[in-house]
């Protein structure tokens, strides 16, 4: 005979095994849900222990146990023990075949597994294999780029000498200007002083005029003369003077505008080799991850991991496009 067990929502474990007698004598087989419908209340996990015990118990009563208790086989309608002893007889028939299938399921998924696996190693191999070979390929793009931004930094150099020697060939023109200027302001100072001294000379001959008018004369034609003479080589003078102004005048602007192209093309070099630099920063952290990921594919088979790592790799890889198309 059962125990009977009064839960806190009023469901009784002989209600439970009650009902699951009913529903045998109806040749069903007792469920959760048919055993709360035939109650008509109790939650399932009320009554799922309860109908445990009675699935535990039948047997016994049934007398298909190893022990075997006379008066839970009286208590227990004809009927019902055999639509039981059939149920009991079904469900280890239905056991029995379940069990089959699933060791058959079962061998023939770890089969699977097996061939999955070996594919699977395979695979890392020629993975490892591609990486090996990406890794050397980084390896020369790497060196490429150190090369690379050696030589531009050596270039680099040579384009600051170059300014510093523009630098100071453009002091120098500056002094040779400086100097011309110096010169054309000497020279004007030079013709106002012969002009000042003509203007005397005449004077001093126009005073002589009275008592001897044909010397005079002469002396103001050749004081013409000599004074037009002056004039043109000082206009001479002005002339060269003032053509070597401009020639000086124009090598500095042609110096100023070479200047200003080799700050240009040192402004670009800079940033080429700024760019060299990026690169090669990216190639190295490209690199390393691809020595982690080589590292970590050896450690883990799971496949979830390096799939995390690959989109990192691929990241860095559209990162280093980017700036190689800049």
């Amino acid at each position: 005979m059962n125990t009977s067990k009064t839960t806190s929502r009023g469901v009784q474990e002989s209600d439970v095994w009650a009902a699951a007698d009913a529903l045998i004598a109806q040749g069903l087989r007792p469920t959760i849900e048919r055993v709360r419908q035939q109650i008509g209340r109790g939650s399932p996990n009320t009554v799922s222990p309860m109908l445990e015990t009675w699935f535990a118990t039948l047997g016994r009563r049934l007398g298909v146990a190893g022990e075997q208790d006379p008066s839970v086989l009286q208590s227990v309608p004809d009927p019902v023990q055999r639509l039981a002893e059939e149920l009991w007889n079904t469900a280890q028939e239905e056991a029995k075949v379940a069990a089959s299938k699933a060791l058959d399921l079962r061998e023939q998924a770890l089969r699977a597994e097996e061939k999955a696996f070996a594919a699977q190693q395979e695979q890392l191999a020629q993975r490892q294999a591609t990486m090996e070979a990406q890794k050397d390929a980084l390896n020369q793009a790497v060196q490429t780029a150190q090369n690379h931004a050696q030589d531009l930094a050596r270039r680099l150099d040579e384009m600051q000498q170059t300014l510093q020697e523009r630098d100071l060939r453009l002091e120098e023109l500056r002094d040779e200007l400086g100097q011309a200027v110096r010169q054309r302001e000497l020279q004007q100072q030079k013709h106002s002083e012969e002009i000042q001294s003509a203007a005397a000379e005449r004077q001093r001959m126009a005073e002589q005029y009275a008592g001897n008018e044909r010397h005079m004369l002469n002396e103001v034609d050749r004081a013409r003369q000599e004074l037009a003479a002056a004039r043109k080589s000082l206009q001479d003078q002005e002339r060269k003077a003032e053509t070597r102004y401009q020639e000086l005048q124009i090598r500095f602007e042609q110096s100023e505008q070479e200047i200003l192209n080799l700050h240009a093309q040192l402004q670009t070099a800079q940033n080429t080799a700024a760019l060299a630099q990026e690169r090669a920063a990216d190639l190295k952290n490209l690199l390393e991850a691809q020595q982690r990921l080589v590292a970590a594919n050896a450690s883990d088979s799971t496949g979830a991991q390096p799939l995390v790592r690959r989109s990192t790799l691929a990241a860095t890889r559209r990162s280093i496009n980017r700036r190689t198309l800049r």
